[in-house]
């Protein structure tokens, strides 16, 4: 059976290679260059349907992934991009069920990937010290249809962690190394540190600091995306691309 649009849903809209992410309501119009949109016509129809603005324009009406939820998310601060979450996904050994901290809620971008990729019977903790970003961060969470498998504390990461044995902690926030030792008691024996930095300086703060604190296999990676523009018989690489974003350092714990 076709997964049906309901009342309340987010629907990614596509046309030529632009999107929008909107909610579906039965009284509410989406407006763009394209034309109008009445959104109550997409309750009942299946993902992927096709539906023509007032002007005759055609937009299809996409199940957002989660990369369009970070990706179009409020923010106030920078997030971390798609091309770094699958990173700290695959060094973190991240899947359903697992307990993962976060220190630093930011926008919650990357609450929502962790979230994602532990429900459903997984939990993040999401220490994040000031509170007009943790408001973000939960509206951002919610939106996605995952604030039940996020807990938020209103709490300084540096005063140390609630939990115990926690599979991960994900550390992004402005002197990650001072948080490793609080980080370590709350991990499982062969659990994994990530450390999310914007400089070379901070990256090299959080590798000594790691090794300092017996940690083994610290290794740090940048990670870099450029597109292809693939035509027929004139493919070639994209002049724009994803640059830096962050520094990404990784550690597991030994007893």
């Amino acid at each position: 059976m076709k997964e049906k649009i309901s009342d309340g849903d987010y629907v990614l809209l596509y046309s030529k290679g632009k999107t929008w992410l909107v909610k579906v309501q039965e009284s509410k119009d989406f407006h763009t260059h394209l034309g109008r949109l009445e959104l109550g016509r997409l309750i009942g129809e299946p993902y992927g349907k096709a539906i023509s603005t007032d002007s005759g324009n055609i937009l299809y009406a996409l199940k957002p992934t989660i990369e369009d939820f970070v990706m179009k998310c409020e923010r106030q601060t920078q997030i971390v991009y798609p091309k770094d979450l699958g990173l700290i996904a695959i060094r973190a050994n991240l899947a359903s069920g697992a307990r993962v901290i976060e220190a630093g809620s930011g926008s919650g971008a990357l609450t929502m990937f962790l979230a994602h990729l532990v429900k459903k019977e997984g939990r993040v903790y999401s220490y994040e010290i000031r509170e007009e970003f943790q408001k973000i961060a939960r509206r951002n969470v919610k939106r996605a249809g995952l604030d039940q498998y996020v807990e938020f504390k209103l709490k300084d990461a540096s005063q140390g962690f609630d939990e115990e044995d926690v599979d991960a902690v994900i550390i992004d926030v402005g002197d990650p190394w001072q948080l490793i030792p609080k980080a370590v008691t709350a991990l499982k024996e062969s659990g994994s540190i990530i450390c999310i930095t914007p400089t070379m300086n901070q990256t090299e703060k959080v590798a000594e600091e790691m090794k300092n604190a017996g940690l083994v296999r610290v290794q740090s990676f940048e990670v870099f995306l450029r597109g292809i523009e693939a035509r027929l018989g004139k493919t070639r690489p994209s002049s724009m691309m994803i640059g830096h974003t962050a520094y990404i350092t990784s550690a597991v714990k030994v007893v």
